[in-house]
């Protein structure tokens, strides 16, 4: 009893200690009183490095500035980023009442093992420092007085990001969100959790994740939010590409793995020697960030390439990304080539004021796209309401409304003549967070003429699919039939649109079947994903939309296994986590389409030919000769298999 009052004692003491100021500054008290482990297992004091002092000169400025803080970090692997986190908030929770720490990640594992960070802290801190616990257990660090109301009454607590269920009912003031690229749900978890969170200074939100690919909800976030500094660092492109929204309260950072402790290795030559065997990107590095980085940081590159990455360049950028940029463009595994997909934005794409991929980006030279119009579609027709309609009793009519306000976008109006194709793809209804979504294309360019795109349910949708395929000469109708896409196709079908999609599908009993719409199913997908690849490489596809644009961007692929590991040779095709591919479906189904129909892309890849040449038959060689015989004769005897018939 008297060994436990004294151990009270101690802890009352050091609690009047902690909270007396004189441990405020997180840098000193970490460097003597905090304890971290090593890679081989050894502890040693926390004296930060040089990305954390950065990181660290980062938020103390913050603190100052009296405003709540709120980081978004890309990162290199093994940065260090999680260990100066758990130290920060620790010592916020040790020095300060009453405060509440949250530590997120995306799996089980990774929030415990970023929580034992914690707990090593506590477990080595002088015992004249040591406050009192009630919990301190595998999910909680709770500073408070076995029994009744005495102590800090702080707590540090773990949770896996798996729902935005799990978020809700939880208060904190200092959150740390790890590895957040790879949540199942990342937008309704932070919806969920920062609803909670006070807004005024004194709060702390910090998220960091390695990349997983452009286009996901962390790629989105880190653009979006500002940059503290006057400038962002020179590792930080993109930042000064995406300057971010002026009313976000986030702030970016990036760490590239040059500034990581340990990222370094002796030379094995004189420098001299190893100066003048650099390649085109090794001096590339140092001409950048000269004062940053390093011959050993360099010598330490090419033995990771070729130790741990392979000998693979690629993999290297992946795992350790030197900018921004780099680390998002490396990183994931995206279903569309990364050069054709920035060929079809530079070229193609629409460059208008609110198309813009950046605030103060300049169109392109050469860039074709034509203006871009906004616009509703409506039914004009003064139809009585109250009964079934067919498709003859609409009249189309678009009325142009100010920019970025009409749900239908137009760069081309029908031309008399043309054939047109349109692909659409269902939402789960107006209250869902998909869209519903329509691509308008040429059936014989694949030129993007136009898309809608909106939130409605079912009954309202199916008219508005018949006005934009009406409105572009009749176009072939084709909505994706899976899913929900079953009671649009329905809809369509009593209205009896002459030009539905129609497939034929066969099996062994009934034989052939016609079917209206288009199914996306495990063989039609990789069909409709394998014709845009290769009509993106070849570039005789034309795509406006920055919608279609950035969704395709993201799409991702992700190979499946078998429960004992075993490739299954299959991969699942999407959006990456938060975010839509309904845009995306809607233009592959269009496309798709345009390559099944006959005289679809008629006037693609067709040969060029020099009329001079083909008018004076004087230049023709032999070759030239032989072909047109061959061609006329294959043309002789089709005509008479014709009439023979």
């Amino acid at each position: 009893m008297a060994r436990r009052q004294q151990q009270q004692t101690f802890a009352e003491v050091a609690e009047i200690d902690l909270t007396s100021g004189s441990y405020d500054d997180f840098t000193s008290f970490a460097g003597e009183h905090l304890f971290i482990q090593t890679k081989s297992g050894e502890l040693l004091p926390f004296e930060l490095n040089t990305s954390q002092l950065l990181r660290q000169k980062m938020l103390d400025e913050m603190e100052e500035a009296n405003v709540p803080i709120r980081v978004w970090e890309a990162k290199a692997r093994q940065a260090g980023c999680s260990t100066h986190i758990q130290g920060w908030m620790f010592h916020r929770c040790i020095t300060k009442r009453d405060e509440v720490a949250l530590i997120a990640a995306h799996a089980d594992h990774s929030v415990h093992s970023i929580f034992t960070k914690a707990k090593l802290f506590y477990d080595n801190l002088p015992e004249r420092l040591q406050p009192l616990t009630k919990y301190n257990n595998r999910a909680e660090l709770d500073f408070r007085a076995p029994a009744g109301p005495a102590g800090l009454r702080s707590r540090l607590t773990v949770m896996t990001a798996k729902s935005a269920e799990d978020a809700r009912g939880t208060t904190a003031r200092l959150a740390h969100f790890s590895e957040v690229a790879f949540y199942k749900q990342p937008e309704r978890y932070f919806l969920a959790t920062l609803q909670s969170m006070p807004d005024g200074p004194g709060t702390f939100a910090y998220s960091e994740s390695t990349c997983n690919g452009s286009g996901d909800f962390h790629h989105t976030m880190y653009l979006s939010a500002k940059v503290w500094q006057d400038e962002p660092y020179p590792w930080m492109e993109l930042k000064n590409k995406y300057p971010g929204d002026a009313d976000s309260d986030w702030y970016a950072y990036f760490t590239p793995w040059f500034l990581v402790e340990g990222y370094s290795k002796p030379l094995l030559v004189a420098e001299d020697e190893f100066v003048a065997s650099l390649d085109g990107e090794e001096r590339t590095l140092l001409e950048k960030f000269g004062e940053w980085i390093t011959l050993e940081n360099l010598s330490w590159r090419r033995a990771t390439i070729s130790t741990k990455c392979g000998g693979s360049v690629e993999r290297f950028h992946q795992e350790y990304p030197s900018t921004d940029e780099e680390a998002f463009s490396a990183s994931g595994s995206p279903v569309f080539e990364k050069n054709a997909m920035q060929r079809q934005k530079t070229k193609h794409g629409c460059w208008c004021e609110l198309c813009l991929p950046f605030a103060g980006a300049v169109k392109p030279d050469g860039n074709v796209a034509p203006e871009h119009g906004w616009y509703e579609i409506e039914d004009v027709s003064n139809y009585p309401s109250g009964r079934e309609r067919i498709y003859s009793t609409y009249k189309p009519e678009v009325v142009e409304v100010s920019p970025g306000q009409g749900r239908m976008s137009i760069w081309k109006k029908p031309v008399s003549g043309d054939k047109y194709v349109v692909g659409a793809d269902v939402s789960k209804g107006a209250g869902s967070r998909d869209w519903d979504h329509i691509y308008v294309c040429d059936l014989a360019t694949l030129e993007q003429v136009a898309e809608w795109r909106g939130k409605i349910e079912l009954d309202e949708l199916a008219p508005i699919c018949l006005l934009v395929a009406m409105y572009y000469n009749n176009a072939i109708l084709a909505p994706e039939v899976t899913g929900l896409g079953a009671g649009l196709i329905a809809l369509l079908e009593r209205s009896r649109y002459w030009n539905l999609y129609r497939r034929v599908t066969t099996d062994a009993i009934g034989g052939p079947t016609v079917m209206l719409g288009w199914d996306t199913t495990r063989k039609t997908k990789p069909a409709m994903v394998g014709l845009m690849q290769r009509a993106l490489k070849e570039d005789y596809v034309k795509i406006r939309s920055k919608q279609v644009l950035d969704e395709m961007e993201a799409y991702t692929r992700t190979v499946l296994y078998s429960k004992d590991g075993i490739d299954s040779l299959q991969a699942k095709m999407g959006a990456p986590p938060g975010k839509n591919d309904d845009a995306c479906i809607a233009a592959m189904i269009a496309t798709a389409v345009s390559h099944y129909t006959p005289g679809g892309m008629t006037r693609i890849n067709s040969t060029q030919i020099d009329m001079g040449k083909a008018m004076d038959h004087r230049q023709w060689s032999e070759d030239d000769w032989s072909d047109y015989e061959s061609s006329a004769a294959r043309l002789k005897r089709r005509l008479s298999g014709r009439r023979r018939q």
